[in-house]
């Protein structure tokens, strides 16, 4: 006598019933999907290098327009520094003769050049140049970094105080306003 099939079905599939899974693998077993250690350490690996080198080019980008903002900066701030001296050049002339205030103007041009090379150059150009230069006099790019440095942690540290003044008027006990500070008297 025919087996009775289950409602919607016309047909009886060999195994199908079986519940037979946990039998150990043979190697006779079809269509079960075998466990790779290996492919499975692949597949993450060059997910993983795909995902970093997505991040990288991100950041690389990022950095890239940070550097152009500094750059453009550093340019203008170099532009109000020649006028500075050149507008300085005249008073030279005045007290100490026109020599100087040659020399004056002379310096005043020299800075308006450099800030034009540097708005002009590319910043993969600017990092090319600032690695020559290191590569040709150490002792010079590590002056460079120790001055600039120096100049860095104190401005740092001139924040800091500002910061730390502001926190000794303010009156953390009462929560109120700050109190100002008591005038000195003049002595």
């Amino acid at each position: 006598m025919a087996e009775a099939l289950p409602e919607g079905t016309d047909q009886i599939v060999p195994g199908a019933g079986s519940n037979n899974n946990r039998d150990e693998d043979d190697g006779t077993s079809r269509g079960k999907a075998r466990f790779d250690a290996a492919d499975l350490k692949d597949s993450i690996k060059d997910k993983a290098s795909a995902k970093a080198a997505e991040f990288k080019d991100q950041y690389a980008d990022k950095a890239r327009g940070y550097a152009e903002q500094g750059k453009e900066r550093a340019s203008a701030g170099l532009d109000s520094v020649a006028k500075m001296i050149g507008d300085g050049a005249g008073q030279v002339d005045g007290a100490l003769g026109e020599v100087y205030g040659d020399y004056v103007r002379k310096a005043a041009g020299a800075v308006s050049d450099f800030s034009d090379t540097l708005r002009d150059k590319d910043v993969d150009e600017l990092i090319d140049d600032a690695r020559d230069l290191v590569r040709r006099s150490p002792a010079i790019a590590i002056g460079a970094a120790a001055a600039a440095g120096f100049v860095l942690a104190r401005i740092i540290k001139a924040g800091s105080e500002t910061l730390d003044d502001a926190a000794k008027t303010a009156s953390p006990k009462s929560g109120g306003p700050a109190k100002s500070p008591k005038p000195r008297s003049a002595d």
